[in-house]
């Protein structure tokens, strides 16, 4: 297994949140105490983006760019559902590799940000779209060894695919002002969940 040293920190930090829940009595940690905890077991961590679901860090391990996802564990299994929809013959050429998941993170390869043309980006969808992954975009795809690689996708439930891929493809056209202000107001209402 790779990166052993950084999954056994990642099951304290399970631990901890299990222990945060059961002591507060709610159905998970808010999103500022989550980032507390996570920078309290991972000090050299960076908080590069967060979501509605989970928080995303920046780790260097060695010469490694390493994304530190965390957050609840429904959204953690959703991440690998969506890195395993791709066949294994794909999956580490298209997809940057997760390592290995606990309950409520999951470590992947996370590159290097960097510029993807209209064509790169409609290739990637057309390839992901086969294989029922949505919600690809240039902020979810980066530089892994010099290979564009979909750092991360969203899945939808079953039997929601087409209905799903009729709202990603709404928000793509939406223009990138109006984009950029429901996903500031959707960080904003992530970051006051409590």
């Amino acid at each position: 297994m790779r990166f052993k040293s950084l999954q056994e920190k990642a099951r304290v930090l399970d631990g901890l949140i299990d222990e945060y829940i059961n002591r507060e009595g709610s159905s998970f940690v808010t999103m500022r105490m989550l980032e507390k905890i996570v920078l309290g077991v991972f000090p050299d961590a960076l908080m590069v983006n967060f979501g509605l679901h989970k928080l995303v860090f920046h780790l260097r391990h060695k010469s490694h760019e390493l994304a530190l996802k965390v957050g609840k564990a429904q959204a953690v299994e959703r991440d690998h559902k969506a890195y395993k929809q791709l066949p294994p013959s794909l999956r580490h050429v298209y997809f940057a590799r997760v390592f290995w998941h606990t309950k409520y993170s999951i470590l992947q390869e996370y590159g290097v940000e960097t510029e993807v043309t209209t064509q790169q980006l409609l290739q990637l969808r057309a390839l992901a779209g086969k294989y029922g992954l949505l919600d690809i975009t240039c902020d979810n795809v980066r530089s892994v060894n010099g290979n564009l690689k979909i750092i991360d996708a969203g899945i939808s439930p079953p039997g929601f695919f087409r209905l799903y891929r009729t709202a990603d493809t709404i928000s793509r056209r939406l223009p990138q002002p109006v984009s950029r202000i429901i996903r500031k107001s959707r960080l904003i209402t992530t970051v006051r969940q409590k």
